[in-house]
């Protein structure tokens, strides 16, 4: 009976379940169990078994053949796909968040769609990985299963025919737009890291399936953070052997699409445009959407989701009526200003987990906190804000001053001996 991680994808903690039946595979270029695509003439095809024992397609060019030569070949592949239809220029790509709104990995592929060619970006949108796929959901899955610090972003090229010679000539063609490969392409061992299933690296077969299981929890725990809300489970039989990697996932129904994008355009409709000038004269812009409002004896109460950056943050937010009621603005303007101040300031906006010391609890606070922490918050408003926070002032001095002379006692101490 192996052990199955998973995360849920209604509460999205970390969940364990027992399981003892079948494991299936995704057949893919860039996962364990990759798609093996025909050979073409100038570059060698070869399958090699992966660590989870499906066959993985893999191209490697032959060390005999000159460098001059594979030139050559390359140039071919590029200009035959040129004549069939103009590939995509990777920077007229749209870049598509991972997460969705939803908290999910679902890209736009239509019926037609045979196969796929995706470049991965990390939070800074820098180019990570390029790849290819018949299935292609279900690979940015696994890639986010095995390098979730990585995958923040993704361009996306659909073709409605599994072509690998214009599939080679797409990947070639983003590579000579970049410059050089992506380390993720260029280096071995990045490479590697992609491609095969996470190794926890135990030495000891009886510390391989605890190593896996840390590694696959912490995982999961850093897409939880980061707002992923559908289920991923670990492979068990891959644990067991000191690995990790994500199970493959069925679609949703098209009536379960329907549905969540109903929801998603209903709360696109209430969220508005925001901006808040600071002392400076610069304009912060972002959205924001009033999911709970909930009056307090003493104010409010709000849940309010953040965008900006293309990135989609939940914050809980406790506001006194004494603050928009000093500066004489309606308490939803004070939230929003309190928001901007916080984005102007690049608080990080993520902080559940364990946190600093340094850290401010951006994702569940009081407006108190942001008055008591930073103190030119006052300069967002017009008007004096209030001081309700505890604070402690010296009104009575004890023991001796800093600059006095302490008593040293009697000079005529007498010594008992024995």
């Amino acid at each position: 009976m192996a052990s199955m991680l998973s995360l849920s994808s209604t509460s999205g903690v970390l969940a364990s379940a027992s399981t003892a039946g079948p494991v299936r595979s995704v057949v893919d270029s860039a996962s364990s169990s990759g798609a093996s695509f025909t050979p073409f003439t100038g570059l060698r095809g070869s399958s090699c078994s992966s660590s989870n024992g499906v066959s993985k397609g893999h191209l490697a060019v032959s060390r005999s053949r000159s460098s001059r030569s594979y030139k050559q070949r390359r140039s071919a592949v590029v200009a035959m796909a040129a004549e069939e239809g103009a590939i995509p220029s990777l920077n007229d790509i749209p870049l598509t968040l991972y997460i969705n709104q939803q908290g999910r990995i679902q890209p736009a592929v239509e019926k037609s769609t045979k196969a796929s060619v995706f470049a991965i970006f990390d939070q800074n949108k820098k180019i990570q990985y390029i790849g290819f796929s018949r299935d292609v959901r279900n690979t940015l899955r696994t890639l986010m299963g095995r390098r979730p610090t990585l995958c923040y972003y993704y361009k996306l090229y659909n073709l409605d025919s599994l072509d690998q010679q214009r599939m080679l000539s797409c990947r070639q063609q983003w590579v000579s737009e970049l410059g050089l490969p992506p380390v993720g392409n260029a280096d071995p061992v990045q490479k590697n890291l992609w491609e095969q299933a996470s190794d926890a690296g135990s030495i000891s077969e009886r510390g391989r399936q605890a190593a896996a299981t840390s590694m696959a929890k912490t995982f999961l725990q850093t897409m939880a953070d980061r707002g992923l809300k559908e289920e991923m489970v670990y492979n068990p039989e891959l644990l067991a052997a000191g690995k990790c990697d994500v199970l493959p996932s069925l679609d949703q129904t098209a009536a379960e699409i329907a549905s969540a994008a109903k929801a998603l355009a209903e709360q696109a409709a209430k969220r508005r445009a925001v901006v808040v000038t600071s002392p400076q004269g610069e304009n912060i812009e972002f959205e924001i959407f009033f999911e709970f409002k909930f009056p307090t004896n003493g104010g409010w109460m709000y849940d309010i989701l953040v965008s900006k950056d293309d990135k989609e943050t939940r914050h809980r937010v406790i506001c006194g009526r004494i603050y928009p009621e000093a500066v004489n603005i309606t308490e939803d303007r004070f939230v929003e200003i309190v928001m901007g101040f916080l984005l102007h300031k690049k608080v990080p906006r993520r902080t559940e987990g364990l946190m600093s010391g340094d850290m401010f609890p951006i994702n569940y606070f009081a407006v108190s906190e942001v008055a008591q922490r930073f103190d030119d918050m006052k300069e967002w408003f017009v008007g004096e804000l209030p001081e309700t926070y505890w604070r402690f002032n010296k009104i009575h001095s004890y023991g001796p001053a800093a600059d006095s002379v302490p008593e040293l006692g009697p000079a005529n101490v007498t010594t008992w001996t024995n």
